[in-house]
């Protein structure tokens, strides 16, 4: 494939991710003020000490087409990567609606800032976290945090605007398909969304894979 042809692919994927984010999410205004949550004084959350890598898996509520598609082939397979590595995982969103699919229900397990990051080694931002691009602030200042604390942060495809926005990633990995890594930044341009309707390659596994060995690096 040649240099141009590469560009034009890339350009077109950067303009689906900020037209959709991922399935078919409109786009949302940028916030001037925190949203109200679904709870005004979300309860605390302490989580019980353990010797395992905790993760948080950070998504949207929203409803879509292809929520269930999404599900079976991002968050559940992000999921069982992590039990299989011995990994503690815990999912936020900002409600408790469940994500249906044919392979299981998942519900979330808290309000997304009712717990405290420091408990957490790593964060996910799966490509069903997009609606946190281009900007719910309580969304974006919780993502802040993690990076301020320097734990590992993964992002998928449209999520990745939300590091962006943050200054959090480089150009590169804001337009660049493949999974790239600065640090204890991974991020990657093409999920299960993007594989179907583009034809790149999906990159769950590998993005999931890296932040495995990258969390177990720093134990």
């Amino acid at each position: 494939m040649n240099g141009k042809k590469l560009l034009w692919q890339a350009i077109g994927l950067i303009l689906v991710a900020l037209l959709v984010g991922c399935g078919s999410v409109p786009n949302e205004p940028i916030l001037t003020s925190t949203p109200e949550l679904p709870s005004a004084t979300p309860t605390r959350v302490s989580l019980p000490a353990t010797t395992s890598p905790r993760v948080l898996i950070l998504i949207r509520s929203y409803n879509s087409e292809d929520m269930p598609y999404m599900t079976d082939n991002e968050l559940v397979v992000m999921i069982d990567m992590l039990e299989d590595a011995g990994f503690e995982f815990w999912i936020a969103s900002r409600t408790y609606d469940p994500y249906e699919s044919e392979i299981k229900t998942i519900i979330p397990d808290f309000i997304f800032n009712s717990v405290d990051v420091a408990d957490f080694d790593a964060v996910i931002l799966p490509c069903l976290a997009a609606g946190t691009r281009p900007g719910l602030k309580d969304y974006i200042e919780f993502v802040a945090e993690f990076d301020k604390q320097e734990k590992v942060i993964a992002a998928q495809h449209g999520a990745r605007g939300t590091l962006y926005q943050l200054g959090i990633i480089t150009d590169d990995q804001w337009t660049r398909i493949e999974v790239l890594q600065n640090g204890r930044v991974i991020t990657s341009g093409c999920g299960p969304y993007m594989a179907r309707s583009s034809g790149c390659e999906d990159s769950t596994r590998e993005l999931i894979e890296k932040l495995i060995a990258t969390v177990n690096e720093g134990k």
